[in-house]
């Protein structure tokens, strides 16, 4: 049973409804916001959106766990860090309810586009067989023998779609980053993050509604926030003030 408060309010869309509406290629807009917000907000999105919704358990908030890869020197966290555009994100996820695996590479283009491809996988640990080689040569500039997992993430994750079916919202929370080489943990239990997914630059419904919340877009990477939270050598100057946004929202709790 979901312990949300607010997500009963919601009609109902299933995985195979929502098989036309991923959006792998789209632009986001994302939104930072205390935990204590979210059930005035859900309210206020209730009538405008379905939610996803598992048919056998009735559940409509699912875990999510995904392992961050990078080079040794983190060319992907630096680039990001660095403001530089036309850059990668590679990642392998677990969707916990259903045990499904994907590889999953995410490319952001200098007019702000992100495309998200992926394929299936056995398990998360999977870069050096041969079908992960030869994705990721496909869809990236990096070689898979040259990259390292460094960050693992979990978090709960609510799933909306505007009944137009033109855009998703995917709201996280329950955070938690543990670093896999320093194996320092955080967890920011006060946090949600929020990310808008639609497929053109036309103002949204979301937006919109946000707006009327006076709820402004924050750019934020859970993979750059969780690698500077839980390892001090990385580059620090581009995420410090996104850290100390962070801190005003949620305590961090450090295991």
């Amino acid at each position: 049973m979901d312990k949300v408060s607010g997500l009963e309010l919601f009609e109902r869309i299933t995985l195979d409804e929502m098989k036309d509406i991923r959006l792998m290629r789209r632009i986001d807009t994302k939104y930072a916001i205390r935990t204590e917000i979210l059930p005035h907000l859900l309210k206020t999105l209730a009538p405008d959106y379905f939610i996803q919704q598992d048919d056998l358990s009735g559940r409509r908030a699912f875990e999510y766990f995904t392992l961050y890869y990078d080079t040794p020197d983190y060319a992907m966290y630096r680039s990001h860090q660095n403001g530089k555009l036309n850059r990668f994100k590679i990642r392998t996820r677990e969707y916990c309810d259903s045990h499904s695996c994907f590889l999953e590479i995410k490319y952001k283009s200098n007019k702000g586009v992100t495309q998200k491809t992926r394929i299936e996988t056995d398990d998360l640990h999977t870069l050096n067989q041969a079908g992960s080689k030869e994705f990721i040569g496909t869809h990236s500039p990096y070689c898979s023998s040259l990259l390292e997992a460094k960050l693992e993430s979990r978090y709960r994750r609510i799933t909306l779609v505007n009944k137009d079916k033109t855009e998703r919202l995917t709201i996280d929370f329950d955070l938690e980053f543990q670093h896999t080489l320093t194996d320092k943990k955080v967890e920011l239990p006060g946090l949600v993050i929020i990310e808008a997914k639609k497929g053109g630059y036309a103002p949204s419904l979301v937006e919109q509604k946000m707006k009327q919340q006076h709820i402004t877009p924050y750019r934020l990477s859970k993979y750059c926030l969780g690698t500077a939270l839980t390892d001090p050598r990385v580059k620090q100057n581009g995420i410090k003030r996104k850290v100390f946004h962070i801190h005003k929202i949620t305590d961090f709790i450090y295991g």
